[in-house]
């Protein structure tokens, strides 16, 4: 019987063991967070956007935390470039690829509030499911109903973490395909695009790896929040925004529904443009790959 990662010679014994120490923090923290501590702000007498604002307050310190003992026990390192333009972002959607479990954890770790788009599983997740709800996070359904919930926190001024690829990278250096969603929610509400590179050498807690492998190296998780215009703008023909592509094909059309300020709903097709900007997005990431020199391992 193999014994698992963590138990395994290779990674030095404190590594492992803080890794293992950690991990058990993170699951057990998560569920009296998700039982207890968020389901408690229903309590107060506030409003349900200042209670979202302390969730995701709440979230960001627990996750800085997290960050922070990661680097005081060695279990990694981590790489920051340009953190500042994170950390007073507003209405803006923020695109990364996603190489390792603790992606998500670093980038809210770095913005004070943040909201994110996740999986519809988190939301059955007995440790993850009060937090996602209590901080207003959005389920990831797809179609107009995700760019109509995405109005709200945009209109808050609280920027929106998207992951394109909606799972993790199949391998270091490599991109799954990009999905859409981001391209549409940009277009719709014609809201600005902030690129975040992410890598981790040597890859762990990747798709390939489990919850509990270590490596026998220190990795290190690098976060680089990219210069570049992935505004709406570039995937309209001459800059101009595109209010009805013309001739959508049946493969290719799709409806974008917005709420305006007295419920109504409004309908505007822009599939070309979606898929022009999720293309532009998708090899911009690539070649920033490539520039960088990650190895495809």
């Amino acid at each position: 019987m193999r014994a698992p990662d963590i138990l395994r010679r290779g990674a030095p014994l404190h590594r492992r063991a803080a890794s293992l120490l950690l991990w058990s923090c993170f699951a057990v923290g998560g569920l009296v967070f998700s039982l207890i501590v968020f389901p408690s702000l229903l309590l107060l007498p506030v409003s349900v956007r200042r209670r979202r604002r302390y969730a995701m307050a709440m979230v960001h310190r627990c996750f800085a935390s997290l960050v922070a003992a990661c680097r005081a026990l060695g279990v990694m390192r981590f790489e920051i470039e340009n953190a500042d333009r994170l950390r007073h972002l507003g209405r803006v959607i923020v695109i990364a690829n996603h190489p390792s479990y603790l992606d998500v954890a670093v980038l809210l770790a770095l913005m004070p509030r943040a909201c994110c788009i996740v999986t519809s599983r988190h939301w059955r997740n007995p440790f993850f499911a009060g937090i996602v709800r209590s901080a207003g996070y959005l389920r990831n359904d797809g179609g107009p109903s995700l760019v109509s919930a995405s109005e709200a926190a945009l209109a808050d001024n609280v920027p929106l973490i998207v992951f394109p690829e909606g799972t993790r990278s199949p391998s270091r250096g490599r991109l799954g395909k990009f999905s859409r969603g981001f391209a549409h929610i940009s277009l719709a509400h014609d809201c600005p695009i902030v690129p975040v590179l992410i890598d981790c050498d040597p890859p762990a807690y990747t798709k390939q790896h489990r919850w509990y492998s270590v490596p026998a190296a220190q990795p290190t998780l690098r976060i680089r929040v990219l210069d570049a215009d992935l505004s709406p703008a570039v995937a309209q023909p001459h800059g101009s925004r595109a209010e009805s592509p013309a001739s959508p094909t049946r493969h290719d059309a799709s409806v974008v529904t917005t709420g305006n300020a007295s419920g109504e709903t409004i309908g505007t097709q822009m599939p070309l443009a979606a898929r022009r900007l999720t293309t532009l997005a998708e090899h911009f990431f690539i070649d920033q790959i490539s520039q960088h020199g990650f190895s495809r391992t």
